[in-house]
């Protein structure tokens, strides 16, 4: 009877390093790949910075193009106020729109710990989602069971 209640101990003390070990390499699998999504990200936002750049760079041509067509208005008499008007329209439009990328892009890059946590929750998610379709995983009615 002690031999068995001694291998009986042992067995448990083996499935328990065994399951300790798993949990191990489960958190260092996971470990890994929340380092990968963060190397990723980083790598997502400096590509956001020529964007931005980009962006500047537009909202400045902008501006030129609204000085030299109050210079071409100054100069020239023969353009009509309903033609200036309408550019003048544009230009604000894209001046708008412009402003709203400007403020999205900096938003963007200004919180890369939000994405980060989005993406972290959705990974999350998908292995919530793939445990419990391993969980569920029951051979079809139909099947043989292997007999002992």
């Amino acid at each position: 009877m002690g031999k068995t209640v001694k291998d009986l101990f042992l067995a448990l003390l083996n499935a328990t390093l065994i399951l300790i070990a798993l949990c191990l390499v489960l958190a260092l699998m996971v470990f890994n790949r929340a380092n990968s999504l963060a190397e990723s990200f980083a790598d997502n936002l400096q590509i956001v910075t020529p964007l931005q750049e980009s962006v500047r760079n537009t909202g400045a041509e902008v501006a030129a193009l609204r000085s030299d067509l109050a210079g071409l208005k100054e100069q020239s008499g023969d353009v009509s106020s309903a033609t200036m008007a309408r550019v003048e329209d544009r230009i604000e439009t894209m001046e708008a729109r412009l402003d709203e990328m400007m403020a999205t892009l900096t938003e963007l890059r200004g919180t890369p710990q939000r994405l980060l946590d989005q993406a972290i929750e959705k990974a999350g998610d998908q292995a919530v989602l793939t445990a419990g379709r391993i969980r569920g995983c029951v051979p079809p009615d139909g099947a043989a069971t292997p007999s002992g």
